[in-house]
């Protein structure tokens, strides 16, 4: 299964859903499963693909473990999915789409995909190459995990913000 997420930020991300969409209509993913998190984005509904709204927290853990490819947002859930040993696609949201306040998010992916840890995807036309590579690795990190004090501290953040949601 594929898992896409949008985060709960208030701003649609309209440029991933759709594109993901659009992609899974030309048979990109073949006959696995494309499930979206699509968060506020009313009147949105894929062709394509399954979506909700949003998941509780053990729902949401329970998609990100089993995906085979993360396809997401550049907030706390690239994180969660490099935690969990993933090789997540990620598009940040921009404050130009007016899809965040800021463009945090935008220098976070800079930083990880410098590192290897992610497959960036600014636009959406940059997307299919970006899924295709991730598939090629296996949607899995080939770097050794970090076992520093800090990585496990955020690993940990994570893990008990998951369970509140």
């Amino acid at each position: 299964m594929i898992f896409v997420t949008v985060g709960n930020a208030n701003q649609g991300f309209g440029r991933l859903l759709q594109e993901v969409d659009r992609l899974a209509g030309e048979g990109l993913f073949g006959s696995e499963e494309v499930f979206m998190q699509i968060g506020h984005r009313p009147g949105f509904t894929p062709q394509h693909c399954t979506a909700n709204a949003f998941l509780d927290g053990e729902e949401f853990q329970a998609k990100m473990h089993d995906a085979t490819l993360i396809i997401c947002h550049g907030g706390c859930t690239v994180l969660q999915a490099i935690s969990l040993g993933k090789l997540p696609v990620v598009m940040p949201r921009m404050r130009g789409y007016k899809e965040h306040i800021n463009d945090h998010q935008v220098l976070f992916v800079q930083t990880l995909a410098k590192k290897s840890r992610i497959i960036p995807a600014f636009e959406p036309a940059e997307l299919k190459n970006a899924i295709l590579t991730a598939r090629q690795k296996g949607g899995r990190q080939t770097l050794p995990q970090s076992h520093s004090r800090i990585h496990d501290m955020i690993r940990q953040a994570i893990e008990d913000f998951a369970k509140t949601r």
